[in-house]
This record gives structure tokens, C-alpha cells and sequence, in this order.
């Protein structure tokens, strides 16, 4: 018999703290004394993290039996086979053989369609927490660990499940859910608040706002990769006194870098304590494959339908970057980016850096679209302020082949319907 992912927590939750979400809250005593007869050791479960309350209920109860698997996902992309509970699903064990150990799988938030889970060990969860708490919230907060964790994300984003909801637990600090429309719960409070968004949808909530809002208790945490200057200062024009921050990271890795001092589009920040980074065979200009190493890196990755690979003791991301002389993180493009575009290899996100330079462009996206009558052509679509003829315009210091065809434009107040539910644009 291995030991359950959860064991001095369930010992000393609090009646004090717990859980927002959706109008609803339950203190996390209340939501570790769930239990479902059904969750056996050396079974494997998967958490669907939509369903409010009964996500985190559904969670404990998985997590307090030795030797379980836990996808924390949602259950139609992986095969769930048979619902024990509301929110809780039984699945074959995804990994060969026994384990004396609990795993935990988390599925990526790509926008490929295609369901890719991260797994790691759950009894080193208390450690990702204390990690967090070290690496990213005593230095947001002058050395305090903050009262409220807070997210508007789906909490099947990696992201929230790292940052959010295994701190909230471990810690014992109140978690708030809220939805991206509405940012009271955050704004209403005077508590010292760590929030974690991403820049489209926090752009959004600052368009809507009818007037400023006082947010000198929050530190916001953006997990978007680049994140623009337009975007940086209509968020802080709108939430007056924000401390704001850009976090790079991915399901596999964990937060990588945090940027705290975001909108010049040249790097995504420093390494996080605690987090070994390094570029895998670089070339003659520094840049390789980001590796990473840390207490949050997933030890297999596994496609349904396909056989786990094991990662080893480090993790190498999609993305290639570079460091500059500063010791910050350069993003240069995926390891996956490549597109044939009528015959010829392109990289749509090359063209999209290109892009973002242009002032008044928020957010892009590049994209080859294949129709059915087999034509090809460049797209880009563009959430800001620009007009088409300025994006083409741009466009004509790149080669004729990357200049897109089709250009569309979307102004941030109504951009809600290109972006999916993890923030990222269509």
C-alpha cells in the first residue's frame, strides 16, 4: 500500500476558509469530509473541473484514497467510462502497471483539439503549493502570503489548477471562482488578493467597466505569453493601482517565467525561484529548446489511444527561446510551427510577432485555411484598434507568401466570441 496524495491536510482543514464559486461556498473541512465508496486504491478517476463545488468535493475524495489516478479534466475528451458521482468518473488506469505511489494528469490547454495530458506524482503536491507560495506570492506581496486566491479562468486550465486551486487547499486561504464579466468578488474586496486571468479576457472586463476601479489589494497575474503595451495600459487604466504581472509557463512545465513589468513585447521575464531553466542545444544565435526542471514538471505525457512517454528528470517545452543579457526568457517561436502554405514551409507565428509590433494590435493570431475546394490562404485575425489597410500595409516588409489574404479585425469590446474558453483566439 503506497499513501494517498492528501493526508496531513485532511487532518488539520479549515472551517474557516474554503471555497467561492458561482454564488456558492463551502469551507474546506466540509468539502474533505466528501467521500464515494466507489474510489478504490489503485484506481483511476477523472474530475470534471465544471461542475462547481462538487469539482473540488470530487477531488478530495479521489485524493484522500492511496494509489489513485486523478485526471483533473473533462471527461468527454479522455474516454471517462462510468460516473460515480457528480463530477467523478472512472476511467482504465492510463499508465502501465501498479503504482505505490498517487498520480495526478492534468490535460493541456492547446488549442489543437487533441487531448494531451501531463502527469506527476500527487503526493508532491504540497510541494508545487509551497512552491508557488515561495516562487510567486510572498515576492508579489512584500512577504505576505495573500488571503484570497483568485481566478476567472475554467479551472481546467493548468494554469488555475497549479496557481489557484492546489495553493488554496494546502494553504488553507478562502479560493474565489468568478465569472469574467463580473470582477466584484475581486474589486470588493480589501484583502490582499492574487488573481490569475489571461490578457483577452482581462482586457475585456477593463472595456466594460463604466468607470475605474480601485484595485491596490490585487496582484494580477496574466498567463499570456506576449502580452502588449494597448493591453497593459487599459488595464491599468482601468483597475487603478494594480500591481500586474505576465506569467509564461505550460501544463507540462508549470509557470516558467514571470515578466512583472509587462507591455514591451521583447522577452516573457526571469526564471521563478525554484524553477531550473536552461536552452537545449542552442544554435550559433543562443536558441534552442526551453528545458525545464522543477517540483511542477509532469514525469509522462500521454495522448488517449497512444502509449505514455516518460519525460525523465526534466521537461523540454514547445517553444524555442533564447536569453538575453539580462537573464530574461526570449520566446522564438514553437517547435511545432511550421505550416506548408502552397507547398512552401512557413511560421504563422513569426508572422504574428511581426504583428503585434504594430501599434493598436492587442492580440493576433496567423493561420493557414484549407477550404474544401483545396485553396489555400493566410489569415490573420486581429483583436485591437487598426484598420486592415495598415495590418496589410505592415505586412509588406515580410515575403510576399507570409503576407495574409484575408485580414480581420475584431475591436476588443466584441472580441468575445473569437476567443475560446482558455482565452486563446480562434
Amino acid at each position: 500500500m503506497g499513501r494517498a496524495a492528501f493526508h496531513r491536510f485532511l487532518t488539520t482543514s479549515s472551517a474557516t476558509t474554503g471555497v467561492y464559486w458561482g454564488g456558492e461556498h463551502a469551507s474546506w473541512r466540509d468539502l474533505a469530509a466528501h467521500r464515494v465508496a466507489e474510489v478504490r486504491p489503485g484506481g483511476a478517476y477523472v474530475v470534471d473541473p465544471s461542475v462547481g463545488l462538487a469539482s473540488l468535493a470530487a477531488l478530495l475524495a479521489v485524493a484522500s484514497v492511496p494509489d489513485t489516478t486523478l485526471l483533473w479534466a473533462t471527461p468527454g475528451s479522455i474516454g471517462a467510462r462510468r460516473q460515480l458521482a457528480t463530477g467523478l468518473y472512472e476511467i482504465e488506469p492510463p499508465l502501465p502497471g501498479p503504482t505505490d505511489r498517487p498520480i495526478w494528469g492534468v490535460a493541456t490547454s492547446g488549442s489543437s483539439g487533441a487531448a494531451k495530458i501531463a502527469f506527476g506524482h500527487a503526493d508532491a503536491w504540497e510541494l508545487v503549493a509551497l512552491h508557488y507560495e515561495r516562487a510567486m506570492f510572498q515576492p508579489a506581496f512584500d512577504g505576505r502570503t495573500p488571503a484570497v486566491l483568485a481566478t476567472c479562468l475554467p479551472l481546467q486550465f493548468s494554469a488555475a489548477f497549479f496557481m489557484v486551486v492546489l495553493p488554496s487547499l494546502f494553504l488553507q486561504r478562502d479560493m474565489v471562482v468568478f465569472p469574467t464579466h463580473d470582477w466584484a468578488p475581486v474589486s470588493d474586496s480589501s484583502r490582499d488578493t492574487f488573481v490569475l486571468g489571461v490578457p483577452a479576457v482581462t482586457a475585456a472586463a477593463c472595456a466594460g467597466t463604466a468607470a475605474p476601479v480601485d484595485m491596490r489589494h490585487v496582484r494580477l497575474f496574466l498567463g499570456g505569453g506576449h502580452v502588449t503595451k494597448t493591453r497593459v495600459d487599459l488595464i491599468r487604466d482601468r483597475f487603478r493601482g494594480v500591481s500586474l504581472a505576465n506569467l509564461y509557463g505550460t501544463a507540462e512545465t508549470g509557470a516558467i517565467t514571470v515578466d512583472h513589468d509587462p507591455g514591451h513585447n521583447q522577452h516573457v521575464g526571469r526564471p521563478i525561484l525554484g524553477k531550473t531553466v536552461w536552452i537545449d542545444e542552442p544554435d550559433e544565435r543562443g536558441v534552442g529548446r526551453v528545458a525545464v526542471a522543477g517540483p511542477d514538471c509532469c514525469r509522462y505525457l500521454w495522448r488517449p489511444g497512444e502509449s505514455p512517454r516518460a519525460t525523465g528528470d526534466h521537461v523540454e517545452g514547445m517553444d524555442y527561446g533564447r536569453v538575453d543579457a539580462a537573464g530574461n526568457l526570449c520566446l522564438e517561436g514553437r517547435v511545432d510551427a511550421g505550416e506548408k502554405l502552397h507547398g512552401v514551409l512557413i511560421y504563422p507565428r513569426a508572422i504574428e510577432r511581426h504583428l503585434l509590433r504594430l501599434p493598436g494590435v492587442s492580440d493576433v493570431r496567423v493561420l493557414v485555411e484549407r477550404r474544401d475546394s483545396g485553396l489555400e490562404r493566410l489569415v490573420a485575425r486581429i483583436v485591437g484598434d487598426v484598420e486592415p489597410a495598415a495590418v496589410r500595409a505592415h505586412c509588406l516588409e515580410l515575403d510576399e507568401l507570409e503576407r495574409p489574404i484575408d485580414v480581420q479585425v475584431f475591436a476588443d469590446q466584441a472580441a468575445g466570441t473569437v476567443y475560446n474558453a482558455h482565452g486563446k483566439l480562434r
